[in-house]
């Protein structure tokens, strides 16, 4: 026998010889590749269990099976045959015998474990066949037949079709398996954690090393810490069921930078029923932020949150940046504290809500509690400089008063409004009377009709020594007169409207 047995061999013409139902047993191409051939056995429907086909050497027509004996020797009993079937799970016999005595013979099986895939099966002939005879080392076998699917007839197992090639002495040439499937360059971010992987073939082990060749494996994959910004290569092969050892394949592992947690501005306050902004923090340069209603965990957003401020109390949201590199930094913390309105207790106004010339109200409220400021409003307009919680108020200003209060966030509070009003009086107010000459001329007025003043002023002989027209812009609108270079003495005032009519006459004493 030339070993091994190749039917594209050009040396040896093989063919093949088949019997009880795989008659149709014969060298075809390779139908999973075209540049060989093999042998290829049809055990049809009517085949019998013990069906199969007989290798021989072909001189012309004439099977001659192999011109030399198949070479065992005392340490080596063993055969290898590469075989494909359509299904797992079957047995494959293989006889070997002396061509010339058949009862000389030897038989053993294998197991096929691949379907519709190509594998080497080992024949170890030490362990024959049950009810076969056992290995003997005077026999010349010079004869090889392979039986599929033996023990199981055609009926049974309907039409199937076997190929086979390389038929050779010893063990099964043990295969080295290929490097595993591995994903590279892995990116981590810096202090994340993970462990790496790869994915080896069915029944194959992983094997892991720090350097490309050398050192000592171990089954347990890397644990990366991430503590370092930069790129680390490890290794890894896969070992099968023999303990062969594959070629290893490269893992780059990435570590980039994980950024720190945005700046924020935190706590920030806003009022009860406020019109809240938005949300802020500072990401570095082309990062991006993330949002969450927690300090782990969750599912982050990149819509800003917008704060209720219907009830007062205290929210915490959470924000983190996220590099080009998809690392997250840590969480930073906002809380937004919703605060209430302080509340003023009402103000009132005593002795008097309606003034005239000479009389003077106070309005006031309760002390404001600590850290809240207040502020007093005559018509809707701030009253520079009274912060106190009372004001005093005269004939000259009368009108709409409202007391606001400021707590330490801001939020403003308003009392009710207190109006003082001018008292109508159809009297004339002179003051100071007496005077140095300097006074003051006072007089009601509409204010819905504000028709000009006239003043007229008579000494004791009965002469005019004063005379003006005065704009009137309110209730009591204040008329100036300045009577200083006439001397002491008693002076009549005539008080007369627009048409020149008498209103009141008074008289001052001027020392």
């Amino acid at each position: 026998m030339n070993v091994p047995v190749t039917f594209d061999d050009p040396t040896v013409n093989y063919g093949l010889v088949g019997f009880g139902g795989a008659e149709n047993a014969t060298v075809v191409i390779d139908p999973t590749l075209a540049t060989n051939k093999v042998g290829r056995v049809v055990k049809t429907n009517t085949a019998e269990l013990w069906a199969g086909a007989s290798i021989t050497a072909l001189a012309g027509t004439v099977q001659t099976s192999f011109a030399n004996a198949i070479p065992f020797t005392a340490t080596e009993r063993r055969m290898n045959v590469r075989v494909w079937s359509p299904h797992a799970g079957i047995q494959v016999r293989l006889k070997v015998e002396d061509k010339n005595d058949p009862t000389r013979s030897v038989e053993t099986e294998a197991t096929v474990t691949v379907a519709s895939g190509w594998q080497t099966l080992e024949f170890n002939f030490n362990n024959q066949a049950a009810g076969t005879a056992a290995f003997n080392p005077a026999f010349t076998y010079n004869k090889a037949s392979l039986f599929f699917n033996f023990g199981v007839t055609g009926a049974t197992a309907g039409e199937r079709i076997y190929f086979f090639d390389d038929v050779k002495l010893g063990a099964a040439p043990v295969i080295a398996p290929a490097a595993p499937t591995v994903v590279s360059p892995v990116n981590f971010c810096q202090n994340a954690g993970a462990t790496l992987t790869a994915t080896a073939s069915a029944g194959n082990t992983l094997v892991w090393y720090t350097v490309a060749t050398g050192g000592v494996g171990t089954t347990t994959a890397p644990f990366i810490t991430n503590a370092v910004i930069g790129t680390t290569t490890f290794y890894v092969s896969q070992r099968n069921a023999a303990l062969v050892e594959g070629p290893r394949a490269a893992i780059n592992v990435v570590v980039r930078a994980t950024p720190l947690a945005p700046i924020t501005v935190t706590p920030v306050a806003y009022c009860v029923n406020a019109q809240s902004a938005l949300l802020s923090a500072t990401a570095e340069a082309g990062n991006s932020l993330l949002w969450y209603s927690a300090a782990t965990g969750g599912t982050g957003s990149v819509n800003i949150p917008t704060t209720i401020t219907t009830v007062s109390g205290s929210t915490t949201y959470y924000v983190s940046q996220t590099n080009a590199g998809a690392c997250e930094s840590p969480r930073a913390a906002i809380v937004v504290n919703i605060v209430a309105t302080p509340v003023v207790a009402a103000i009132s106004a005593a002795p008097y809500t309606k003034l005239f010339p000479g009389l003077n109200t106070t309005i006031s409220a309760a002390t404001p509690a600590a850290g809240t400021s207040y502020l007093w409003y005559k018509n809707g307009v701030e009253l520079i400089g009274q912060t106190g919680n009372s004001i005093s108020i005269k004939i000259d200003g009368a009108g709409n008063y409202t007391l606001k209060a400021t707590n330490l966030n801001g939020c403003v509070g308003s009392s009710n409004t207190i109006t003082i009003a001018d008292s109508v009086r159809q009297q004339v107010f002179i003051y100071p009377n007496p005077s140095t000459g300097r006074f003051q001329i006072r007089y009601y007025s509409d204010i819905n009709n504000l028709k000009p003043r006239k003043v007229a002023i008579y000494n004791a002989a009965g002469a005019l020594i004063y005379n003006a027209t005065f704009v009137i812009f309110g209730s009591y609108t204040p008329m100036n007169i300045d009577l200083t270079r006439h001397g002491s003495g008693i002076y009549f005032i005539h008080l007369l409207d627009s048409d020149g009519k008498n209103l009141a006459t008074e008289k001052i004493l001027i020392r």
